[in-house]
């Protein structure tokens, strides 16, 4: 697939946030919104940072669907020390896109100096998988990155080592390197499960409907009985606002996962926005059976019988919340 006029794309590609390293494969050229993304760049780089602020906010603006100029405003207001100010754009850009938020949080959490010898040799394949999980809950992802490519070079290539890298790409809003490696593992082992479904998330990511549709579909076939595509795909449709089609995906999974509460919850969220009420109660009562500590349930649950009139059982459901808040 041509992405080359995915705007989703191409300004997370092109990496140009302020102080980091773009990438260089991304031309101006056609496109608007990265010319003005990159002038904002270069004005950082230069110290003008009051004229780079404006020329985010004009790219707010401009494409109020990208997550991206909120989150390069957010990291611009931090350094200029307005925490309100990059916190209300933090939260824009999770709400639009819930992958800036997983980049803003590395970019915040990130150590401050890498590794100094990311190539450290490994004598087993096992001991630098556990090397490179350990760098990423540490949000060191680069240096993960470092070792999942030391690990393609001394202990051969394999779909499973392209997939992990290509995850933490995705984390850094790097989609073209993972898009590359969700392919590549595919590539050598087309019934990949798991780089499938990564596959139809990258699509989702860039919001090609179609593509991750696609992507989703095969993944079911290769795996009907893996609760996790059903879930995300579940997701994905819902989002689509296809209801029908994601509360099928929501019935299998509950099939799959009978002892989960979580799955009667999501499924309970969905049919209230079909306004399924009946049905909804059920399953936030079955949700609460399983789990009848978790308190938000509870709040979900007394908005139900509210719109069944049910005023009493909400309010009821509502003291349930607070007593069960108090305890924690």
């Amino acid at each position: 697939m041509q992405l080359d006029n995915n705007r989703y794309f191409l300004l997370a590609s092109a990496q140009l946030f302020p102080f980091s390293t773009p990438a260089t494969a991304y031309s101006v050229s056609g496109e608007e919104a990265l010319t003005l993304a990159r002038s904002a760049f270069e004005l950082v780089a230069e110290g003008k940072l009051q004229e780079a602020i404006a020329l985010y906010t004009q790219g707010i603006e401009a494409y109020p669907e990208q997550a991206f100029f909120h989150a390069c405003r957010s990291l611009l207001n931090e350094q200029l020390e307005d925490q309100e100010g990059a916190f209300y754009d933090y939260q824009v850009a999770k709400s639009i896109d819930f992958n800036y938020h997983i980049y803003l949080e590395w970019r915040e959490n990130r150590p401050e100096t890498a590794d100094a010898d990311p190539a450290i040799g490994f004598s087993d394949l096992q001991s630098l998988l556990e090397a490179a999980l350990d760098a990423t809950q540490q949000f060191d992802y680069e240096h993960a990155l470092n070792l999942y490519g030391q690990a393609l070079v001394a202990f051969g290539e394999s779909a499973d080592l392209f997939v992990y890298r290509g995850a933490l790409q995705m984390r850094l809003l790097r989609y073209d390197l993972a898009v590359a490696d969700f392919e590549a593992a595919l590539h050598m082992d087309p019934t990949h499960v798991q780089a499938q479904l990564s596959l139809a998330k990258f699509y989702e990511a860039i919001h090609e409907p179609e593509a991750a549709r696609k992507a989703f579909d095969k993944a079911v076939l290769l795996a009907p009985e893996n609760s996790v595509i059903y879930e995300e795909r579940g997701n994905f449709l819902q989002e689509q606002e296809a209801y029908a089609e994601a509360l099928a995906d929501y019935d299998t999974l509950v099939s799959l996962l009978p002892d989960d509460f979580y799955v009667y919850a999501i499924r309970a969220d969905l049919l209230g926005k079909m306004e399924r009420w009946d049905a909804a109660l059920l399953d936030y009562s079955k949700a609460i059976q399983l789990n009848p500590y978790y308190s938000d349930l509870y709040t979900y649950r007394a908005e139900v019988k509210e719109k069944l009139g049910d005023n009493d059982g909400a309010e009821a459901d509502r003291r349930k919340y607070e007593e069960i808040e108090a305890e924690d």
